[in-house]
C-alpha cells in the first residue's frame, strides 16, 4: 500500500472513530439515567474520558483544522450537552463541564507544549 493510500485510509478511520465517539458520548449524555454505576463509576471521570478521546481523536480526524478550533468546538459542545441536558429531564451540572474541559485540556495542552518547544527551538 502506498504512503498516501495508508494516510487516506488512517483518516478515514480516524474520522470513523470520530464520529462513533460522538455518538456514544451523546447516547450517554442523554440516555435516562441508570440505577447501576455504570462502566465508570464516577461520573466526572466519565466526562473527561469521553472529552479527552474526543480531541485527541478530532485532532487526528481533521489535521488541517487549527487545533484552537477543535478545542474551541469541543468546549462549546460540552456546554451545550449539560444545557440541552438541563432541558430533557437530565441534570444540567456546570461540574461535569469543568470535568469535559479538563478532558479536553489534558489532551490537547501536551501537543501544544510541543509546538512551543519547537518554535523556541528553531
Amino acid at each position: 500500500m502506498s504512503e498516501s493510500a495508508y494516510g487516506r485510509s488512517m483518516l478515514w478511520l480516524t474520522r470513523l472513530a470520530a464520529a462513533l465517539a460522538t455518538v456514544a458520548t451523546l447516547w450517554l449524555a442523554f440516555e435516562p439515567p441508570g440505577d447501576g454505576p455504570g462502566l465508570i463509576p464516577w461520573d466526572k471521570a466519565g466526562h473527561f474520558l469521553s472529552f479527552y478521546v474526543l480531541t485527541i481523536l478530532y485532532v487526528l480526524a481533521a489535521p488541517r483544522a487549527p487545533r484552537w478550533e477543535v478545542v474551541a468546538l469541543l468546549i462549546g459542545a460540552g456546554g451545550l450537552i449539560e444545557v440541552v441536558q438541563g432541558q430533557v429531564g437530565r441534570e444540567a451540572d456546570v461540574l461535569d463541564w469543568l470535568a469535559d474541559i479538563a478532558g479536553i485540556a489534558f489532551a490537547a495542552l501536551p501537543v501544544w507544549l510541543e509546538a512551543l518547544r519547537r518554535r523556541m527551538r528553531d
